[in-house]
C-alpha cells in the first residue's frame, strides 16, 4: 500500500515539474509605436498664400500735373520771313496750323499762310513730337509747301518753282492746359532761292 502511494506521489510531482514546458506561450511581440502626424496643427489660410497680399482699399495715386492728353491742335501764328541766308524779314505771314489726331507721332499737319502782295503758302507734312505728353513738347516737321502767286491765278499751280521742301523745328510749351505757345524756325527750300521763317503761334488742343 506505501508502494502504490509513493507512486502516485511520484506522479504529481513529475506533472506539475513539467506543466510550464506546455502551457502556451504569451505574446512577447512588442506593438510598434504610432507614427506622429506630419500635418500643420494650425489651419491654413483660405488663399493658401505664403504672405497676405498688399491692401488695394488705399487712394490712388494722383495724377501727373503735367500731363498734356489731347491728340489734335489748331494753331494761330504770326511772324515774318526773307531770303535766306540774308535773313532780311521784310514779308509779314499770318497764317494757322491743323495737327490731325493720332496719338503717337509722327502726326499729319496742314496749315496756310498769307504773305505780302496777297500771295500765300500751302504746306502739310509730317510732324514728330519729342515727349509727347508733357508740357514742353519740342518737334520738328517735314513737309511739301506750295507758293500760291494771286497775279499767276490758277496757272500757280503748274509753275515747278512754286514748291519747296519746308522743314520746321517748334519750340512748344503748354501755359494753361490745353493752351500752348509755339515758336517755330522754318526753311523753306525748291531749285530757285530759299527762305526763313520766324512764326510764334498760339495752340488749342482737344
Amino acid at each position: 500500500m506505501s508502494k502504490w502511494i509513493l507512486f502516485v506521489s511520484a506522479n504529481i510531482v513529475f506533472l506539475c515539474m513539467s506543466w510550464p514546458c506546455y502551457a502556451s506561450p504569451q505574446d512577447t511581440v512588442p506593438t510598434t509605436p504610432k507614427e506622429e502626424s506630419t500635418w500643420p496643427t494650425e489651419p491654413l489660410d483660405e488663399d493658401m498664400s505664403v504672405s497676405k497680399p498688399p491692401s488695394l482699399n488705399g487712394p490712388p495715386a494722383p495724377p501727373d500735373p503735367e500731363y498734356y492728353p489731347y491728340q489734335q491742335q489748331f494753331t494761330f501764328r504770326v511772324g515774318a520771313s526773307g531770303k535766306f541766308p540774308k535773313n532780311k524779314f521784310e514779308d509779314n505771314v499770318v497764317g494757322f496750323q491743323y495737327l490731325f489726331p493720332k496719338f503717337l507721332s509722327p502726326k499729319l499737319e496742314a496749315g496756310a499762310d498769307l504773305h505780302n502782295e496777297g500771295n500765300g503758302h500751302i504746306h502739310a507734312g509730317a510732324r514728330w513730337i519729342y515727349w509727347e505728353r508733357s508740357y514742353f513738347r519740342p518737334s520738328y516737321k517735314i513737309s511739301l509747301d506750295h507758293l500760291a502767286v494771286s497775279s499767276q491765278g490758277f496757272a500757280t499751280i503748274a509753275h515747278f518753282d512754286n514748291y519747296s521742301v519746308r522743314g520746321t523745328g517748334t519750340l512748344e510749351y503748354v501755359v494753361w492746359n490745353p493752351y500752348s505757345v509755339r515758336l517755330e524756325f522754318e526753311l523753306l527750300w525748291n531749285f530757285k532761292n530759299t527762305l526763313s521763317e520766324v512764326t510764334l503761334g498760339f495752340s488749342r488742343g482737344w
